[in-house]
């Protein structure tokens, strides 16, 4: 078997091979290839995307990490169409996947997704032939007259513009002007970076204690609530990973304090996200939780979800320590009450498809190599478990409370 794979240099290179030697290990394992239906013709080869000439057979592209989606967009026309998505439970893997695998539906290309549990048990592949009409009437009409009139009032702040893995994740916004009026403006990522700069007087030097990455982040708060008076904005979603190299810090607890007050806020520019978010807010008034997919185990029905940027008010407790993949600014940890809650995703380019499941929050995870808010979600039965994974619009969901 030849594996291919595809890592972002934002990840610490030590850390992402240092929790995969068992899972290479397990690749030499005949039964273990078996049971998860990967190729077992002859040695386990490993090579980098980045190698000048990449296998053509027998190919499995291990996602390794996130952000690695442009990686994959630039190598797609020397990878066989017969494609296999190999995830894990670490570093944003199974996120990036679900955002590929979208990119290839759009192409036309079935992706086939294996994603490996933190403890297998069963495979976790799946299929399923359930129609977007029947998404639609499980969560009733997602765009009611409660919720237009919401998105019809509403001023979306685009800041910085989309990040560049999210590959599948265009929309039509004349399209979305029109039939929803809902109106956006587009503010470039130095206008943050310069509002912070004069907020706080530039990017703190040397490595900063946690008292002055905390107020740091409160500076970013600061500076985003200028731009959301300025411009007049309900809602915004920010490159945020742009604010990296110059201002040093994160717009997490900023977006979570914003989110908590009724102003909806998405990060990495990620517009179905957000509209997601705010017709969730349209429906039910509460803020909620924008997420990345990080592992799952079809024989428990579950999936875990992790993100660094948790409403402070769906946490039952909450503290504050770096941002994930960094290393530096401020992520929020939320611990969330165990509980019913639901999953939505809203895509496609004219925002017309829809997942949405019930499920439950069974435990809150501590696992270093993800996000910082940490939760095990299990699906109500093993129809929705494969829906969530037939049915691909990119690689966030949204969890809010039961709808």
């Amino acid at each position: 078997m030849n594996l291919i794979t595809f890592a972002s240099p934002l990840h610490d290179a030590t850390s992402v091979y240092a929790c995969r030697q068992n899972l290479f290990d397990r690749l030499k394992d005949k039964d273990f290839l078996e049971k998860y239906g990967l190729p077992q013709y002859g040695k386990l080869s490993i090579c980098d995307c980045g190698s000048a000439v990449l296998p053509t057979e027998d190919v499995v592209c291990f996602i390794a990490t996130g952000g690695t989606e442009e990686l994959f967009r630039e190598k797609f026309d020397q990878l066989p169409k017969d494609i296999i998505l190999l995830s894990d439970g670490y570093h944003n893997s199974l996120a990036a996947s679900f955002e590929i695998a979208s990119f290839l539906d759009q192409h036309g290309i079935s992706a086939r997704m294996v994603n490996i549990p933190l403890e297998t048990e069963a495979p976790a592949e799946t299929t399923c032939d359930t129609t977007e009409d029947e998404n639609r009437n499980r969560f009733g009409n997602i765009y009611n007259p409660q919720v237009r009139e919401y998105l019809s009032r509403s001023t979306v702040g685009l800041i910085g513009g989309a990040s560049s893995w999210l590959i599948a994740s265009d929309v039509d916004l004349d399209y979305l002007s029109s039939e929803f009026e809902t109106r956006f403006i587009h503010i470039g990522i130095d206008e943050l970076i310069g509002e912070y700069a004069s907020v706080c007087g530039g990017a703190p030097e040397g490595t900063p204690s946690e008292e002055e990455r905390i107020r740091a982040a409160e500076n970013m708060e600061m500076a985003l609530r200028n731009i959301v008076a300025r411009h007049g904005l309900t809602a915004l979603t920010v490159k945020c990973f742009d604010l990296l190299p110059s201002c040093r810090t994160t717009s997490c607890l900023a977006l979570a304090r914003l989110n908590d007050e009724g102003i909806i806020c998405g990060c990495e520019g990620d517009i179905p996200s957000l509209w997601t978010m705010m017709t969730v807010y349209a429906h039910c008034g509460r803020a909620p939780f924008m997420a990345n997919p990080s592992s799952s185990d079809r024989s428990r029905l579950s999936v875990d979800f992790a993100h660094c940027t948790v409403p402070t008010s769906m946490a039952s407790s909450f503290t504050l320590p770096t941002h994930f993949e960094s290393g530096i600014g401020v992520g929020v940890a939320g611990i969330l009450p165990t509980g019913r809650y639901s999953i939505v995703k809203i895509g496609g380019r004219k925002l017309d498809r829809i997942f949405w499941a019930k499920g439950s929050v069974t435990a809150n995870t501590c696992i270093a190599a993800r996000c910082r808010t940490q939760v095990s979600f299990r699906f109500d039965n093993s129809e929705d478990f494969d829906r969530f994974f037939a049915n691909r619009l990119g690689n966030h969901v949204i969890l809010t409370a039961a709808l």
